[in-house]
């Protein structure tokens, strides 16, 4: 995009050139009419209308196009005025919600019940998993809203790992995730749905220092519909344990977020450990333009 400095130096420039062309079709038309008294040959008297009608559509065509220049200006002056907004939305929303984290660590610390201080330390993850999709897209050249999915399950992931287990751990991962762009409002709750399994994995699934593997595989199956295969290979729990029959908030969750995305989710009974099968959407919002 061109500098306001430059569009003004172009603008100068077309209007000087612009009023040289009607100057110049204003002095063929004063000929053509003296010529016209003088009684000259016609084939004269038709260069001469043949070059007021062009210094005068040449001057015509230079308004029209600095105009759409101007409304291309306007338009990217304005474009860039709301590309700056919306970056520094996303980067106060990451701020703040980083501050909520820091305090929950804080509290965390400062709790004497092991139990208490489970439950805060869940609450601070799930403030991370949403910080961080903020901090994708303040990082990003373009601000589609878009989130590359990949990366952002990665960095999770790693992340729950190390705030769990620790740096020196015996956890493996199993990432299979395409190149996908999707939207914050999918991703938000898509990472949620991560967290709470993750979490409970690391958690209950593979306990203390033991091996374990983390897997997450994701795929899409029609033009808004993906499928998301994710779990642990560790000891698992009871069939009959069921957001209905739970108390943990976190199986609650991850059923709830999944209806959220218009999914289902369902558990592999077949498989050693925990896993789950969710197929979801793509939450696509359509926005009116705003001036």
């Amino acid at each position: 995009m061109r500098d306001r400095s430059t569009d003004r130096k172009a603008s100068k420039k077309n209007q000087f050139i612009e009023i040289l062309n009607y100057f110049a079709s204003a002095i063929s038309f004063a000929l053509l009419a003296y010529c016209w008294t003088q009684e000259l040959p016609i084939l004269v008297l038709l260069v001469l209308l043949l070059m007021a009608i062009l210094f005068l559509g040449n001057g015509l065509h230079i308004r029209k196009n600095s105009g759409y220049r101007q409304t291309n200006s306007g338009l990217e002056a304005k474009l860039r005025e709301k590309e700056t907004l919306l970056k520094e939305v996303h980067h106060r929303v990451k701020n703040n919600l980083q501050t909520v984290s820091s305090l929950l660590s804080l509290q965390s610390r400062a709790v004497a019940d092991p139990k208490i201080e489970g439950i805060i330390k869940s609450s601070q993850h799930r403030v991370v998993s949403m910080s961080m999709v903020h901090e994708m897209l303040y990082k990003r050249d373009d601000y589609t809203s878009k989130i590359e999915l990949k990366p952002y399950v990665e960095e999770l992931c790693e992340y729950l790992v190390r705030s769990v287990k620790g740096n020196e751990n015996k956890v493996t991962t199993d990432f299979d995730i395409g190149d996908y762009r999707l939207s914050i409002d999918t991703v938000i709750p898509l990472g949620l749905i991560i967290n709470e399994t993750i979490t409970n994995a690391l958690k209950y699934g593979i306990p203390n220092n033991t091996e374990g593997e983390i897997k997450i595989h994701l795929s899409k199956k029609g033009t808004n519909s993906f499928e998301m295969y994710l779990g642990d290979n560790g000891i698992g729990f009871p069939d009959d344990v069921n957001p209905k029959t739970t108390k943990s908030l976190g199986l609650k969750l991850i059923h709830n977020l999944a209806r959220q995305l218009k999914g289902s989710i369902v558990r592999d009974n077949e498989t050693k450990g925990t896993y789950y099968q969710i197929n979801f959407e793509e939450v696509v919002e359509e926005f009116n333009s705003v001036d």
